[in-house]
């Protein structure tokens, strides 16, 4: 896979570049159904997994995640509870904030999956288009410190 166009976000990423970023996080996620979870190696790694119409995105989190819902829970347990819960529930809209990659992905529901996109050492979140992680024509990575990179094989 030879991926083009890297760039790294921080403070000084321009408005062109968190469009793109933009544009492809929901061409990879927006009406894409949830439709898996696998556990990783530590207690806050998951990898989700999205399809729509037989095209599959993924989405790695390795940082603090919690699910908006009725009332403030940070306890794990409880969170996933409600993460599986949105099994084969669509995404209606994901948002990527501009002081940092934190993700904000949206259900038909109403319910919220938030990913902090910050971490002063580790990568947060890494998302992609081929299975089990890589990306085919994209792949997006929550740096350290803030920094946001994107490969993109081709414009969205």
């Amino acid at each position: 896979m030879e991926l083009t166009n890297p760039f790294k976000r921080g403070g000084s990423v321009t408005r062109t570049e968190h469009l793109e970023a933009t544009r492809i996080l929901q061409h990879l996620f927006n009406a894409s159904s949830f439709v898996g979870i696998d556990f990783g190696s530590g207690p806050n790694h998951h990898l989700l997994y999205f399809n729509r119409d037989g095209n599959e995105s993924w989405l790695s989190i390795e940082g603090p995640w919690y699910v908006h819902s009725s009332g403030p829970s940070f306890n794990e347990d409880e969170q996933l509870h409600h993460l599986v819960g949105l099994r084969r529930e669509r995404v209606r809209s994901i948002l990527l904030s501009e002081d940092n990659p934190h993700l904000e992905l949206t259900f038909e529901s109403g319910a919220v999956l938030f990913v902090n996109g910050y971490h002063e050492q580790y990568e947060s979140w890494q998302a992609g288009d081929a299975r089990p992680l890589g990306g085919e024509h994209f792949l997006l990575v929550a740096m350290p410190q803030g920094d946001l990179a994107v490969f993109a094989e081709e414009d969205v």
